[in-house]
């Protein structure tokens, strides 16, 4: 028998090798990376908070710190403390409802953005605004559907919790308590591993029901109960798909992992040289209050230069397993996606249709 997730292998790396690079188009990547920025989040860096053991007689070496940086937290907590409890609650509240909404705004476009991806590489054409425009409906029912699942995630947590959280003491001895705290956090680990198994099922389902919703002209949740339909007449194949898939991924994130770390550290250490420059003459020039949002500013935007050239890194593996699921999807749903290579033929039927035992009737 013909596992479809190692016979694509081939076609998928075919496809992105023309899709990239024949020929290769500078403003094409810078697109492409535009997206797979929005679909993957903006990635951040995120350091390890060490801490370390000293004796109450010890105090911390700060000489390192220039005094214009001191003096600028010094103006800053003055500042902050002179606002009022009412002024500094609303202050938080207007921030929080800002980060709020930016969060939502980024998760539409990022559910809409898987769309434009399919889209793209579908058709060979980059086109971002004209296909955000014509899935933004799809793009809105998809994010509907990982709001509701996220929300399960959490809820199914918290219902574990709530049992054991309710037999603590009402003093709170954490000795006395420790053998149902213990409890506690094995239970949830447990459960949170059988909730991301099952999320990634769910995942894996919804990211072949986006093309089928696509080109079947269907709805998100209809094209995911076709696709659940097609599983149960060839589940076998779906098996091996998601332990292949699973093998591809963590190779494709090594080496992407790799290529990009060597990447980042270089940019990195030049941005570092750059910024010492930097403040060293505007040092000379500015005073602390002035210097100290302008330097933030600047390593602001050059953390998101960093992370949009972590997309640019990670778009041709994000391609390539896009590429991989279309083409798997091509031999075992019964749907004829308009590629751009439509020449070859798909397991010898050139209709790029499955034998009628494997085709889901419709309803």
């Amino acid at each position: 028998m013909s596992w479809y997730v190692i016979d694509v292998i081939d076609k998928a790396m075919e496809r992105t090798r023309t899709f990239l690079f024949e020929p290769f188009n500078f403003t094409k990547w810078l697109k492409l990376a535009l997206i797979v920025f929005f679909i993957g989040g903006s990635g951040g860096f995120n350091s390890g908070n060490g801490s370390s053991y000293r004796s109450s007689g010890d105090e911390s070496d700060v000489s390192w710190i220039p005094d214009s940086f001191n003096d600028f937290i010094s103006n800053l907590s003055h500042h902050i403390s002179s606002y009022s409890d009412t002024t500094m609650l609303i202050t938080i509240a207007l921030v929080l409802l800002l980060i709020f909404v930016i969060v939502i705004i980024l998760g539409y476009i990022g559910s809409t953005m898987e769309f434009v991806l399919v889209e793209s590489l579908v058709s060979n054409d980059v086109r971002v605004r004209e296909y955000f425009k014509k899935f933004m409906g799809k793009g809105l029912a998809l994010y509907i559907l990982r709001i509701i699942l996220f929300l399960l995630y959490i809820l199914v947590i918290i219902a574990v919790m709530v049992p054991f959280i309710s037999q603590l003491d009402s003093d709170f001895d954490f000795l006395q308590n420790m053998g149902l705290i213990i409890a506690m956090v094995l239970s949830v680990l447990v459960v949170i591993v059988i909730m991301s198994i099952l999320l990634s099922i769910i995942t894996s389902f919804i990211n072949m029901a986006i093309p089928v919703s696509m080109y079947q002209s269907s709805g998100l949740f209809s094209a995911i109960g076709s696709v659940f339909r097609q599983f149960r007449v060839d589940w076998k194949q779906i098996f091996i798909y998601w332990i292949g898939r699973g093998i591809l991924g963590i190779t494709v994130a090594i080496m992407a992992g790799i290529i990009g770390l060597i990447i980042l550290v270089i940019l990195l250490l030049i941005l570092g040289f750059i910024d010492l420059g930097v403040y060293f003459i505007l040092n000379m020039i500015l005073s602390g209050t002035v210097l100290w949002p302008l330097l933030i500013s600047i390593v602001i935007v050059e953390l998101l230069i960093l992370s949009f050239v972590s997309a640019i890194i990670r778009m041709p593996f994000a391609v390539f397993m896009k590429y991989h699921m279309l083409s798997f999807l091509e031999l075992w749903y019964p749907l004829k996606i308009p590629m751009f290579d439509e020449q070859h033929s798909v397991s010898g039927n050139s209709s790029g249709q499955l034998p009628e035992e494997s085709v889901v009737s419709e309803e």
